[in-house]
């Protein structure tokens, strides 16, 4: 039997839904590219059954400073553990790591700033795979010198079990420490405290977190890799009795004189999650049609409208099953391993991303009547941005 070579050490940190469902299959999908050396977790026994499970010689730890002190050799590391991940990326890119985060990167610019003035972030990269979705690729390119009249994003989000269900996820982890739980969750308080101020009330503390930059950020990414992103968020309104409910908002583009407007809706028995961006132009339509992001090879749509000769109406479907966007994403991610380049979203990309969240949510506080302090990034942000 032929020795595998060329494998790269990873480091899977965090050991929750987005790595037990996507990142620990593609692990194995990559065998080619890719060796588990180790993962972490703040649970032992998670880190345990994971490592059992996932080969031999997988080393065990319970924090990155565990992993770096260790002296194990690794090549890459993928942070999906929860809250911010800019504390672990600063460490391990001061380590020489190669890393790839989930989104977000941060929850405040002060961890964005510190970051840059830090550590080389050439090594970093932003885990947004709608950028790496062969249907994102192809309508960018069919988006290019024309011009946008609006975009219309919508959002239909059900219970997570009904985009999880089929992973089997280990039950939630029951020998954490609250000390330590405590101690990890510090540095996302701080900086989301940083942004948003504390106990803003009307759940604003929950929206920025988990709605705005746990969802829409998605959207907020897709458009700036699509069109050059969002300019202005001129409104946003929270509907329905309870959280997180129904989301609207619009604004203005930010390289085309044209409306944007978002409708986020959390429908818990709603039989499966899609996501629709429409953008219309003077040729005719491009449309995305997203599924669960979770299920590999479950194939975005590619939807477009266009004219032919003589009056002609030409409507076409494009999907692209065998080409995975998280997939994609690993790929790209080993060959910058490698040093090779690619332009995918890393520091000043995110960084853009949270400026944009935070006048979402600057917004959303003004019209739920709960106003942010004064001396809060995000208030900052949306006073400094006419656009952003």
């Amino acid at each position: 039997m032929a020795t595998v070579t060329n494998r790269h050490r990873i480091a899977l940190i965090g050991l929750g839904g987005i790595s037990q469902s996507v990142h620990l299959p593609l692990i194995a999908r990559l065998h080619d590219r890719v060796q588990l050396a180790a993962v972490v977790d703040l649970s032992a026994q998670r880190t345990a059954e994971i490592a059992d499970a996932h080969g031999r010689g997988i080393k065990q730890f319970l924090s990155v400073d565990q992993l770096l002190s260790s002296g194990e050799k690794i090549d890459g590391a993928v942070i999906a553990s929860g809250g911010t991940h800019a504390v672990d990326a600063k460490k391990l890119l001061e380590a020489g790591v190669t890393v790839l985060a989930e989104k977000p990167l941060g929850y405040s610019l002060a961890e964005h700033k510190d970051l840059a003035n830090a550590v080389d972030s050439s090594g970093l990269r932003v885990g947004y795979m709608k950028e790496y979705d062969p249907a994102s690729r192809e309508a960018k390119k069919l988006l290019e010198n024309l011009h946008i009249r609006s975009v219309e994003v919508e959002v239909l989000h059900p219970a997570d079990a009904a985009q999880l269900n089929f992973a089997h996820l280990r039950p939630a982890a029951t020998d954490v420490d609250e000390a330590v739980l405590a101690a990890a969750s510090k540095p996302t308080k701080t900086a989301i405290e940083a942004a948003i101020g504390g106990a803003p009330g009307k759940d604003i503390d929950r929206f920025y977190p988990n709605v705005v930059l746990g969802s829409v950020i998605h959207d907020i990414a897709l458009l700036r890799y699509l069109m050059g992103g969002i300019g202005t968020v001129e409104e946003a309104h929270h509907y329905g009795d309870e959280f997180p409910g129904s989301l609207f908002m619009r604004g203005q583009l930010k390289k085309h004189p044209a409306p944007w407007t978002l409708n986020w809706h959390f429908i818990a028995k709603y039989p499966e999650y899609q996501e629709t961006v429409t953008i219309h132009h003077d040729e005719g339509t491009v449309q995305l049609v997203f599924s669960v992001p979770y299920v590999l090879n479950g194939p975005t749509r590619l939807n477009v409208v266009r004219g032919l000769p003589a009056l002609g109406v030409e409507r076409t479907t494009q999907t692209w099953p065998q080409c995975e966007a998280f997939e994609t994403e690993w790929k790209e991610f080993l060959d910058l391993i490698e040093g090779i380049p690619n332009e995918a979203s890393s520091l000043d990309e995110s960084a853009a991303d949270i400026a944009v969240g935070q006048c979402m949510i600057n917004a959303l506080a003004s019209s739920l009547g709960a106003p942010l302090g004064p001396n809060t990034e995000a208030v900052i942000t949306a006073k400094g941005n006419d656009t952003l």
